[in-house]
């Protein structure tokens, strides 16, 4: 980025010298977005917002320059938000979308606030990683925190691998805290052909008081503080985000839940 802040003075006093001052912007957005290739949305979006201040501070180019520059960065970073927001919507026909996070958010929270734990805030931009987890998992039929042949149940690190794959870089662990965790629901049938399947799909995500299915089956967990229930209430965690898949053939839906502390 210095580097690019460098030449961004350069051309723009020569570009203002010949009076055209099109001429940076155009070159040094060309930078920017060379930057930002083989980049995820979110760092793409990171990026330009990065640039912004470092932009702002450089008094010694002209204004308009600069205008012109912020004025491409926050329209790129508008439509990223919006491509983050509808790049990875579960494939799954009549059903609402956010009310399924709404609900899922809630569940975890309305849990999370009998211990007064901060609650979770539902981070869409990392959807594509339970997504692509739950797509994997109604494809293979079963369920499973394996990612490589010789893993153990949950191997941790094999699944960070599986995060970084994806551009999904964690800070170092601290205390040997984990930075992130997995729950997995799968063995739920999907038997809805009405025009909004909304309500049928809530229904199995809360699954039935007293039974091992949807969310109770983390809850059955609580007596004896077993993983899934521990994962819903870690105090580490601040964030979450859901992938639900539907494997066509068998009707059996998995739902992937991420969650992770800021980063």
């Amino acid at each position: 980025m210095k580097k690019l802040l460098f030449w961004i003075i350069i051309i723009s006093l020569i570009s203002i010298t010949h009076a055209d001052y099109k001429t940076i912007v155009t070159i040094v957005l060309n930078d920017i977005q060379t930057t930002n290739t083989n980049k995820t949305d979110l760092q793409k979006r990171q990026n330009f917002q990065n640039y912004i201040p470092k932009i702002q501070k450089l008094t010694i180019i002209d204004q308009r320059v600069r205008d012109a520059l912020i004025t491409y960065l926050n329209a790129k970073i508008e439509q990223l938000q919006t491509v983050s927001k509808n790049k990875w919507l579960w494939k799954i026909d009549n059903i609402d979308q956010e009310k399924i996070r709404e609900i899922r958010l809630k569940l975890h929270n309305d849990e999370r606030a009998t211990k007064d734990l901060t609650p979770y805030t539902y981070n869409i931009d990392l959807e594509q990683t339970a997504t692509s987890r739950a797509q994997h998992l109604s494809q293979l039929w079963y369920s499973t925190h394996e990612r490589e042949s010789t893993d153990n149940w949950y191997t941790y690190y094999s699944i960070r691998d599986r995060f970084w794959d994806q551009w999904i870089i964690f800070p170092a662990e601290k205390n040997r805290a984990s930075n992130f965790t997995e729950n997995i629901v799968y063995r739920l049938n999907y038997n809805c052909n009405s025009s909004d399947c909304t309500n049928y799909l809530i229904s199995k995500i809360k699954g039935e008081v007293g039974t091992k299915y949807g969310f109770q089956f983390f809850m059955s967990e609580k007596t004896y503080n077993w993983p899934h229930y521990r994962w819903i209430m870690g105090t580490q965690y601040t964030q979450m985000w859901v992938g639900i898949a539907i494997n066509p053939s068998t009707k059996k839906i998995f739902i992937v839940t991420h969650y992770s502390v800021d980063f």
